[in-house]
């Protein structure tokens, strides 16, 4: 079986789930992979400086459009401004299905699978089309990829938003989330912290927003230094990513204050063994680094002001007691000491996500594809 993967890079969590895919195919089947965000005349750069221009200078104005545009007439599905998204994308995805002549098409991104099934309502496309719901929530447009012979949920409870869309309840089929090998290693917390030299008995902390270290301030890092240990070691992991303004400024205030056990770091390839070490996460509500913190056992903080869909996350993932929510930049501190003070709370939290989440959700998901490529040579 030949499957195509077609994947959007305006966020991680879409590559992310196309790697975790991809890794678990193996021969006689085989993949491919394909980028399809900026492959149009428009162009990567233009898409990219939208995007980052609305959500950090205009997040109230990018939430009201979001939260308008995901509860659009399902009936225009290829019509307005979904038209010109299919658009822009089509020329490029026909070739590359053209090109690798799939058996099924999986698609991470809601852009990608309404391609697809545009392709597939004008009998352009005539093979399988995987789509993976890559939040808890419905996204805007979502309503057209309703030619999709399967959507994997992370999760019953999502079901309805697309049920409400159009969806059939066949279609959707509660996978779990897929997500790389390399967050369900077998390795323990105390031999991944002597690997990394964290201290067995300290409470590790890690903040981490993103390969673009959006968020990452020395005011968040203020704030859990203010908190009270109650003669704990804190031991605190700070992931800049690619944003050097940010691991700079941070250095230079840690050095200023004198913090010990503050470890302030650029792009890491390693990410992985630091949720592993963790005993608390804070960071974006984002599907993708959600699923990877569960799938490690370290608790979550979502971060405040959260844009569009990880709101949506925070909220649905918190009313279950899967994480917990700042309001406000100074309510790490109090998150923090809770923390500390009440490790039965904190077990119960880890304990209740790992009920929730599916840790073979990647195997789910292929599972199901190959007993639909059965079914259809029967």
């Amino acid at each position: 079986m030949k499957i195509l993967i077609l994947t959007m890079t305006c966020g991680e969590c879409h590559n992310s789930m196309a790697k975790a895919v991809a890794e678990r195919i193996a021969a006689p089947d085989e993949s491919k992979i394909v980028d399809i965000y900026g492959q149009s005349e428009r162009g990567r750069h233009k898409d990219e400086k939208w995007y980052l221009l609305c959500t950090r200078l205009f997040p109230r104005t990018y939430q009201w459009i979001w939260n308008r545009l995901r509860k659009r007439n399902p009936m225009r599905r290829y019509k307005g401004s979904a038209k010109i998204g299919v658009q822009r994308g089509l020329k490029y995805v026909a070739t590359q299905i053209a090109e690798y002549d799939p058996d099924a098409v999986v698609c991470t991104h809601i852009t990608a699978s309404n391609i697809v099934c545009w392709l597939k309502l004008h009998d352009l496309y005539h093979g399988k089309i995987y789509t993976i719901l890559h939040d808890y929530v419905n996204c805007p447009y979502w309503e057209g990829s309703v030619l999709s012979d399967a959507v994997f949920t992370a999760h019953e409870s999502v079901h309805q938003c697309l049920l409400d869309r159009g969806f059939r309840p066949e279609q959707l089929i509660p996978t779990g989330f897929p997500v790389r090998s390399e967050f369900l290693g077998s390795e323990t917390k105390e031999e991944v912290r002597d690997r990394l030299g964290i201290p067995r008995d300290a409470f590790a902390v890690l903040l981490l927003n993103g390969g673009a270290g959006i968020g990452i301030t020395p005011g968040i890092v203020k704030a859990i230094m203010k908190a009270d240990m109650k003669g704990r070691e804190l031991s605190l992991h700070v992931i800049c990513g690619h944003n050097e303004r940010a691991k700079k400024k941070l250095e230079h205030l840690c050095a200023a204050r004198g913090w010990k056990g503050v470890h302030i770091y650029g792009f890491v390839r390693d990410v992985p063994s630091y949720y592993k070490a963790a005993d608390l996460y804070f960071g974006r509500g984002g599907m993708g680094t959600v699923s990877e913190a569960m799938a490690s056992g370290v608790n979550i903080v979502v971060r405040e002001h959260p844009m569009a869909q990880e709101r949506c996350n925070r909220d649905i993932l918190a009313s279950k007691g899967l994480c917990k929510k700042m309001k406000h930049m100074r309510d790490a501190t109090s998150i923090l000491q809770s923390s500390v003070a009440d490790p039965t709370a904190e077990l119960e939290m880890r304990t209740s996500v790992e009920r929730f989440f599916r840790r073979d959700g990647a195997e789910r998901i292929l599972s199901y594809i190959h007993s639909q490529g059965q079914e259809r040579k029967q």
